[in-house]
């Protein structure tokens, strides 16, 4: 898993890296470190004149390249002032030919509303965190779901329920220590991506510029503005108690089936299933839906559900119990049958 993500942080993110700065392009790590150079001059509150020196200096990039995202003659200070202060959009096509102040922008109006002044500083390391952050869950997802779901699966598969219910200690402790067992080592692997993501982007990209609204960091528009380190908060709290739910939820179907194989597909196909309720169903199923783990490791699921996501994590943590109760109920039952 480990070495996935590594692989993925190298060649997906670091590897698209591009900039130009004075005519000559970089690439790679070495676009990176370009990029970290130049925005440490610009670094600081975010002003109208501090924008103009950047198009003084930089001009605005003009070259897109079919089916290549971004501006292909850009660098990360006036790509930047090219999204929020110009009327340039690669995605679309449309070069910029018209140059907006901070109080015109949608930026400068979110910032109004929170109080605070914009700050500049080369952000790309918390969006690549995100980034592969998600990548980095849905991997552990898999990692939880083909390691807890042999927990109590296996037992049946090799026949050992009766002599672990025929002893005290298999009837009061062994249960319980399974169930510990597993949700530690859920634990762990979600402590483990958020760590090594972490000194990853704070290796390559540093860490810059958590003081901004999330909008500015992910490049992604946020119906409100929503401070980074709050929107980090909440997306990390989320994913958590997802992790926790999936490793309740493969426990509850390891107790049910009765070989390991079984299991690891049984558990897979719950763990999938809300993605396709979600395409086919609406209404008020998507609060549930939207409660499962598959979804709660997405981040821009916190767009969707910010106003109610203490309802969405409620609805979370009562499937999480109620997986496992149900799941314990029933291996408990088999030393009767």
């Amino acid at each position: 898993m480990t070495g996935l993500i590594l692989l993925y942080f190298c060649f997906a993110e670091v590897g698209g890296e591009i900039a130009t700065v004075d005519g000559k392009f970089y690439s790679g790590y070495e676009a990176v470190q370009i990029n970290r150079k130049i925005t440490k001059e610009f670094e600081g509150d975010l002003t109208d004149e501090k924008v103009n020196q950047i198009i003084e200096k930089y001009g605005l990039p003009a070259k897109i390249e079919e089916n290549m995202p971004g501006w292909r003659d850009g660098n990360f200070l006036n790509d930047f002032v090219t999204e929020y202060f110009t009327n340039g959009a690669w995605e679309n096509g449309v070069l910029p030919t018209e140059k907006y102040s901070l109080e015109e922008t949608e930026l400068g109006k979110f910032y109004d509303e929170i109080g605070k002044t914009p700050y500049l500083a080369y952000t790309r390391g918390w969006k690549v965190f995100i980034e592969i952050l998600q990548f980095g869950l849905i991997l552990g997802s898999i990692l939880v779901i083909c390691e807890v779901s042999t927990v109590f699966a296996q037992e049946s598969q090799t026949k050992m329920l009766p002599l672990i219910f025929s002893t005290q200690e298999g009837r009061r402790k062994d249960v319980w220590a399974k169930i510990f067992a597993s949700f530690t080592f859920t634990v762990f692997i979600f402590a483990w991506i958020v760590v090594v993501n972490l000194i990853l982007c704070w290796m390559v990209y540093g860490l810059n510029g958590f003081n901004n609204i999330s909008w500015i960091i992910l490049s992604q528009y946020m119906r409100r503005p929503i401070l980074f380190l709050k929107y980090l908060g909440i997306l990390l709290g989320l994913a958590f108690q997802a992790f926790l739910s999936l490793c309740a939820l493969t426990l509850c179907v390891s107790a049910y089936q009765s070989s390991s194989f079984g299991a690891v597909i049984i558990a897979s196909i719950c763990w999938g299933l809300p993605a396709l309720i979600r395409i086919f169903f609406g209404g008020i199923i998507w609060i549930i839906v939207d409660s499962m783990p598959i979804f709660l490791i997405i981040n821009v699921i916190i767009n969707d559900i910010y106003e109610i996501w203490y309802i969405v994590l409620g609805i979370s943590i009562c499937f999480a119990v109620g997986c496992l109760v149900k799941g314990l109920v029933f291996y408990k039952s088999k030393q009767f049958s």
